[in-house]
């Protein structure tokens, strides 16, 4: 009998061409990317709901 697979190493960038293309495509469009800070939603969670 062989051994269950183990769960999968943290994965390298490389091994994800296509995301990593599109990744970098969206962050330089200002869009927002899984896994990296939204600077829009900071912006809009740091602005008070009224204004003073």
């Amino acid at each position: 009998m062989s051994e269950p697979p183990t769960a999968d190493p943290i994965r390298s960038p490389r091994q994800f061409p296509v995301y990593s293309a599109l990744a970098t495509q969206w962050e330089q469009a200002g869009r927002a990317v899984p896994g990296r800070p939204d600077r829009e939603w900071e912006r809009l969670m740091s602005t008070p709901v009224w204004p003073r």
